[in-house]
């Protein structure tokens, strides 16, 4: 009976440790070097240390598959320092949540038939859009109009899709305009003036505005 009871009472003994190294296991830096009073509100709270490890893991992800993850690391940076300045867990969780958000929006994977659409650009004087159908043997077909400032250059066809990738080349124009899309959006890169007007460059991110299969304008020929 004594053995019992010192047994048990080692077991209780050992539960409140356990508990406590929980958080400093879980939290993306060590809790046992926890200063600020974000940090250990963190550290104290089970549901912010959780979010901590999750906003973690998408922040790698997001490095490892961002085509600039420079610009990740600096948006980083930026909501480190805005949830520094919070005074309560009320303000910790929003920003956690939001950054969360964020960073899920970026790591999510585009799904195969998700492309169609039509995808505007609106910067500095430029303008564009995108009109995108997704066709059933792993293709797209694409029309491009953009314009900077009086000068408007279009551009249209019909190639090969690889994952959420595809690639337009034109050696009469020395052309190349790589397509790369995400969730809710397309990046353009255009490589060669590709025909289009004075100054006119496709590239840019643009933002979907509509999933709905969209009316190609009517070729000449």
């Amino acid at each position: 009976m004594i053995l019992a009871f010192e047994k048990s009472w080692r077991a209780l003994l050992l539960v409140p440790c356990s508990v406590l190294m929980t958080p400093a296991q879980a939290a993306t830096f060590d809790c046992n070097k926890a200063s600020s009073f974000v940090e250990k509100a963190i550290c104290s709270d089970s549901r912010l240390t959780s979010m901590d490890d999750q906003l973690g893991r998408l922040y790698k992800e997001a490095l490892t598959e961002s085509s600039n993850s420079e610009a990740v690391k600096t948006e980083q940076k930026a909501w480190l320092s805005s949830r520094n300045q919070c005074k309560d867990s009320d303000c910790i969780m929003k920003a956690y949540t939001d950054r969360i958000s964020a960073l899920s929006a970026m790591t999510a994977p585009a799904k195969a038939g998700d492309f169609t659409g039509t995808y505007k650009m609106k910067n500095d004087g430029a303008a564009g859009e995108a009109l995108i159908q997704q066709t059933g043997n792993d293709r797209i077909k694409f029309y491009i109009n953009a314009t900077y400032r009086m000068n408007t250059g279009e551009l249209s066809g019909e190639i090969p899709l690889l994952g959420n990738a595809a690639t337009y080349v034109d050696k009469e124009f020395d052309c190349t305009v790589s397509f790369e899309f995400a969730s809710g959006s397309l990046g353009l890169t255009q490589n060669g003036s590709c025909g289009m007007g004075l100054n006119v460059d496709a590239g840019g991110t643009y933002k979907r505005v509509s999933s709905a299969p969209p009316d190609f304008p009517k070729s000449d020929d």
